[in-house]
């Protein structure tokens, strides 16, 4: 705590992180009871909480999970098939750049729309220097924090295990998700 920080502030966040870890911990036994451990899972940070697509059994699946002191809950929804292509982002600095605080950082990357037979469209967008996300796959030995019943130290949020997004990796992202959502032969990319 700094040495102007709001002491009520401090005690809501913590709360605010206890709600979120007992709401995860109860999901993740759920998960674990129904069996559900997916191969492939991709999460992105968005608005404090996250969105991911994952594949469980040659199942598709979306997951979303809230922020700290959101009323939401975490969800998954199977989603069965689902037809995925990627847009490509671009988003231009302005002013300095964001060096020193001065003007807006850019970044490039790329929006993975994944559309499902039926239901809403789920919308996972990573872009290199202000992003994060996680990836798990048979190949990395990557633990997937959200699945694991047991209590994180310090009511953690699981975003915080998530990893800036680098350019370098999201050519291999990208490509990896449209195979596993459109088969592994298929390969669609739209640029807008």
């Amino acid at each position: 705590m700094g040495l102007f920080s709001n002491k009520e502030e401090e005690v809501r966040r913590k709360r605010n992180l206890k709600e979120l870890e007992d709401k995860r911990v109860r999901f993740a036994e759920r998960l674990a009871a129904e069996g559900f451990r997916p191969e492939h899972c991709l999460f992105v940070q968005r608005d404090g909480g996250f969105v991911a697509v994952a594949r469980h059994g040659g199942a598709l699946y979306f997951l979303t999970g809230p922020a700290p002191g959101a009323e939401e809950d975490f969800t998954l929804r199977r989603v069965g098939r689902a037809r995925a292509y990627a847009e490509d982002v671009l988003i231009k600095s302005e002013g300095l750049g964001g060096i020193l605080g001065f003007g807006k950082k850019g970044g490039y990357g790329f929006r993975l729309i994944v559309t499902p037979e039926e239901g809403e469209p789920m919308e996972i967008e990573l872009v290199s220097g202000l992003g994060t996300y996680l990836e798990i796959r048979p190949d990395k030995r990557v633990k997937n924090a959200l699945l694991n019943p047991k209590r994180r130290r310090g009511n953690a949020n699981v975003v915080w295990d998530f990893q800036p997004v680098e350019r370098e990796a999201l050519e291999g992202v990208r490509d990896r998700w449209l195979r596993l959502v459109n088969g592994e032969d298929a390969s669609v990319t739209e640029n807008r």
